[in-house]
């Protein structure tokens, strides 16, 4: 055989032996492909079987968000127990938050009490002191909302009477709280301190709503109804005369002396205004002049 007829003949050997490895591979990876599409359909079939038994599951990521945000409120509203307790923590922690939130805010304190409540133990303190009503709403606000696990038991107030030591928007208080801890818990410098809202009463409720006329160089710059006439009325508009005889033009929603005109009644030809001297509003009606002669 010639060296060419051999070289041919071991090129063909060769290129056969690649054909059938390579359809042997092809074979190979066909029947994987057709068992991973199989296993595909397969788990396909499944999540439309779990998708179609829970309908709730149909938006993954709404329920994984809703689930991170319910978990995230858990934690932010969650109370934290220290691993001890004793009256210098706590007249520490307490004088933190006077100084940072209601610095008006002056108390004795003292510790009276001790005891458990199933694993828990607590300390009981009694706070006594004066300061504004606003400042002790702050500071009781800020006590029970922090991740310190503080609880007031009590609460005793009493207004100021013939008191000229403090102001008027000053209130005595006793106040009893315990702080709650548990062995094996948190070093209290592991438990952050919450910046929260800021939350403050509308009005100090020893301070009585009605009182006596109270004289206002700002009130006072506007028309005074009680020195005036209703000298005439159209539909939108009343006219007033003062002792001076100077006219003013108002109209619903205007501003007067303590109060507004409330609206204009012109079949019974009055003027209805709002007036609050006293802390309680009153309505007024003024009539116009000539129906009165």
């Amino acid at each position: 055989m010639s060296y060419a007829n051999r070289n041919t003949l071991i090129l063909i050997g060769l290129l056969l032996f690649v054909i059938i490895f390579s359809l042997l591979n092809n074979y190979k990876d066909a029947k994987n492909m057709d068992q991973i599409k199989s296993t595909l359909d397969q788990n396909i079939q499944q999540l439309d079987f779990l998708k179609t038994a829970n309908p709730d599951m149909k938006d993954e990521e709404i329920f994984a968000q809703s689930l991170a945000e319910l978990e995230q409120r858990v934690k932010n509203e969650s109370k934290l127990l220290a691993r001890d307790n004793n009256p210098t923590l706590t007249y520490s922690y307490l004088l933190d938050i006077c100084e940072n939130y209601c610095p008006k805010l002056k108390f004795d304190f003292k510790f009276i009490n001790n005891g458990q409540v199933e694993s828990s133990f607590y300390n009981e303190y009694s706070i006594i002191g004066a300061g504004p009503i606003l400042a002790l709403y702050t500071f009781i606000y800020q006590l029970e909302n922090q991740f310190m696990l503080y609880v007031v038991e009590s609460l005793n107030l009493s207004g100021l009477e013939n008191d000229t030591e403090y102001p008027a928007n000053y209130v005595y208080f006793t106040l009893v709280v315990r702080a709650y801890y548990e062995e094996n818990m948190l070093d209290v410098e592991d438990i952050p301190f919450r910046y929260l809202k800021y939350r403050t009463l509308s009005k100090n409720p020893f301070v009585p709503g009605i009182h006596g006329p109270i004289p206002s160089e700002y009130e006072m710059k506007f028309v005074e109804t009680d020195a005036c006439d209703l000298i005439g009325l159209t539909l939108d508009k009343a006219f007033l005369l003062d002792r001076n005889g100077k006219i003013y033009v108002l109209k619903p929603g205007d501003k007067v002396a303590y109060g507004y005109l409330d609206y204009i009644d012109w079949d019974k030809q009055v003027a209805i205004f709002m007036i609050n001297k006293i802390g309680v509003s009153m309505k007024k009606t003024m009539t116009l002049r000539y129906y009165e002669d």
